[in-house]
């Protein structure tokens, strides 16, 4: 409507009229007074029942959520509906139970099709085979050996979300800031995996 309002606790204006339910009602007094409570049932509400959060593993979890809030719950359910093989005409953004059925059939050499060299090598390097950047049968074959369908899944997102902040026009301006925060999610996702305790996030 044409009025600064800011943002606060990482809540923007158009977030806000949504929760809302009118842009009347979203003013700088009303975006400062966004207590943490409102920002969890906001998170909640709008970002972690809109990527099915509850029904995910622990890892991916994060990754889809965290993506979400940073750039959009349309963006991150298409990137991880197409990740795991739903069909491209049936792509729609909603993580709802079809799309969680094909996640749990969902096989290795579907999910490593996305996964960039640089984080496949870091893969490799967790299932402790030779790390070229290049998944082929071995690496597959360690993943299945050692039950790492979600590690795959994991660095999947990360190459995916990657790719996303880099095509965005501010990334000059803001990528450095977006990749920290992409490896930050990550390093802790992976932590979720391991029940290792886990980093702070930026």
């Amino acid at each position: 409507m044409g009025r600064q309002v800011g943002t606060m606790r990482g809540i923007s204006a158009p977030v806000m009229v949504q929760w809302c339910g009118s842009a009347e009602l979203v003013t700088a007094a009303v975006m400062k007074s966004i207590s943490q409570t409102t920002f969890e049932a906001i998170y909640a509400a709008l970002y972690w029942r809109a990527i099915a959060g509850d029904n995910l593993p622990d890892g991916v979890d994060l990754m889809l959520v965290d993506f979400a809030f940073n750039s959009g719950v349309q963006r991150a359910a298409k990137q991880f509906q197409q990740i795991v093989g739903v069909l491209d005409s049936e792509i729609d953004g909603n993580i709802g139970p079809e799309t969680l059925a094909i996640m749990e059939n969902v096989r290795g050499d579907q999910i490593a099709k996305f996964i960039s060299k640089d984080y496949a090598a870091r893969l490799q390097t967790d299932l402790a085979v030779t790390a070229d950047g290049a998944i082929g049968p071995v690496t597959l074959r360690a993943a299945q050996e050692q039950d790492a369908g979600t590690r795959l899944l994991i660095y999947a997102l990360a190459s995916r979300q990657a790719l996303a902040y880099r095509s965005f026009s501010n990334f000059r301006n803001f990528g450095s800031g977006w990749l920290a925060r992409l490896e930050a999610r990550l390093v802790r996702a992976l932590a979720m995996l391991e029940a290792r305790p886990l980093p702070a996030m930026a």
